[in-house]
C-alpha cells in the first residue's frame, strides 16, 4: 500500500546539532593529565599527559617548594605540595614551530588538609584564567571557562596555578588537571595549482605550477609521496621543476616552503622500470671489427642467463670469408657471471664484466 506523507523537521533540531559541533570543536581536549597510578618523588614532574595535542611537546610540572610527595587522587596518584607559606604549581609545555594554541576552558581537581592552601588562582602566560576554592574533600571544579581569552600562543605555554590562604603547614593536592581549546596552524608557505606530467620514472622532469615557491625562507624540499626530489630548480614564485628520485612510489606530491607544507590535490603516479637481466637461455655473441690490414678485431660475450657460465667448454673459430676455411679457434677459459659481458681480442680474452 502507497500513500503520501510528510516529514516534518524541527529547524532547532540542526541548530542544537550544530551548536554541539562547534562547541565540541571548540572544547576538544589539547591536554589532560591524571598522573598516573605510580608514586610521584621526582621534580620537575615529566611523565607525559593521557592526552597531548599533537605539535605540543615537553610537558613538565614544578613547583616553587621544588619537591613533589605523593598522595591518592581522583583515581590513582596526585601530585602534592607541602608548604606553609603562599606557593606556586607551574606546568609548561612547547608548541611546534608554525602552530598556534587557543585556550577555552579548563577542568582540575584538588584537596587540601586542614592546614593547606584554600585559594588558588590559574594564568596562563601571565593573564588570569580563573580562581576557586578548596576543600578537605576532593572534588573537581568541573569545566570551567576561561576568564580572559586566551588565544595566539606560540613557544613555551607557562600555567601557573597560586596558592594562598594556608592557616600553617599543610598540603594541597591535585589531579584529573584538563587544558580544552585547539592547536591550530599558522603557516603561510605556497599553493600548487597543478603539475605536468602526472606520471613518469625515475629522472622524469616534473613541472610544477603554484604560487608562494619563495615566500618566507623559500622552498627548502620537493617529496614524491614523501621521497624527496633528486634535485629541483625554484624557476620562480609560481615555478618549480624538479627530477623524479629513485624508489619513487605513487602518491602526492609536496613542497615544504617558508618551513609549511601544500600537498598537490591528485596523486603523482610513478612507473617502475623494471629490467630482466636473464631471459636468455645462452650466451650472445657479436663482433666488432676493422677491416684495416692486420686488425684482429674485437669479440663481445654476454651471458644473458640466470647462472655463472663456464666458458672452458666453449670455442670461437673465425673465418676470413663466409663458407671459407677458419683462420684460427681460440678455446675459451674462465667463466662469466650472469649480466656480464666479456670482450675477446685476438687472441688473448679481456674480462670486461
Amino acid at each position: 500500500m502507497h500513500g503520501n506523507f510528510t516529514v516534518f523537521i524541527n529547524k532547532n533540531y540542526f541548530y542544537c546539532l550544530w551548536f554541539l559541533l562547534i562547541n565540541n570543536i571548540i572544547n576538544a581536549q589539547i591536554y589532560t593529565h591524571n598522573f598516573g597510578t605510580t608514586a610521584i618523588t621526582s621534580h620537575p614532574y615529566t611523565a607525559a599527559p593521557v592526552v597531548f595535542a599533537p605539535n605540543l611537546s615537553n610537558s613538565s610540572w614544578t613547583n616553587s617548594i621544588g619537591t613533589w610527595t605523593s598522595a591518592a587522587g581522583a583515581s590513582g596518584e596526585a601530585i602534592r605540595i607541602t608548604t606553609a607559606a603562599a606557593a606556586t604549581i607551574t606546568l609548561t609545555f612547547n608548541v611546534a614551530t608554525n602552530y598556534q594554541v587557543n585556550i577555552t576552558s579548563f577542568d582540575l581537581w584538588s584537596q587540601r588538609s586542614a592546614l593547606g592552601p584554600q585559594n588558588w588562582n590559574m594564568s596562563i602566560n601571565g593573564i588570569p584564567v580563573g580562581s576557586g576554592t578548596t576543600g578537605t574533600t576532593g572534588a573537581a571544579i568541573g569545566t570551567t571557562n576561561v576568564s580572559s581569552t586566551i588565544s595566539g600562543l606560540t613557544g613555551t605555554v607557562t600555567v601557573v596555578i597560586s596558592l594562598s590562604g594556608q592557616t600553617g603547614n599543610g598540603t594541597w593536592r591535585l589531579d584529573d588537571f584538563v587544558l580544552n581549546g585547539s592547536v591550530t596552524s599558522t603557516c603561510t608557505g605556497s599553493t600548487i595549482t597543478s603539475f605536468y606530467p602526472t606520471s613518469g620514472p625515475q629522472n622524469t622532469l616534473i613541472t610544477i605550477n603554484g604560487s608562494g615557491f619563495q615566500s618566507g625562507s623559500g622552498t627548502s624540499s620537493v617529496n614524491f609521496n614523501g621521497i624527496p626530489a633528486s634535485s629541483f630548480t625554484v624557476v620562480s614564485d609560481n615555478l618549480i621543476k624538479a627530477y623524479v628520485p629513485a624508489g619513487s612510489t605513487t602518491g602526492n606530491l609536496s613542497i615544504t616552503t617558508n618551513g609549511c607544507d601544500a600537498f598537490t590535490s591528485t596523486p603523482f603516479t610513478s612507473i617502475q622500470t623494471t629490467v630482466n637481466p636473464t631471459y636468455a637461455t645462452d650466451l650472445y655473441i657479436s663482433e666488432i671489427y676493422d677491416a684495416e690490414a692486420g686488425s684482429g678485431g674485437v669479440i663481445e660475450i654476454y651471458n644473458g642467463t640466470a647462472s655463472t657460465v663456464n666458458l672452458s667448454g666453449y670455442s670461437i673459430i673465425r673465418y676470413g670469408n663466409i663458407g671459407g676455411t677458419s683462420t684460427y679457434t681460440l678455446n675459451l677459459v674462465g667463466s662469466i657471471p650472469p649480466g656480464s659481458c666479456l670482450l675477446y681480442t685476438s687472441p688473448s680474452p679481456r674480462d670486461r664484466g
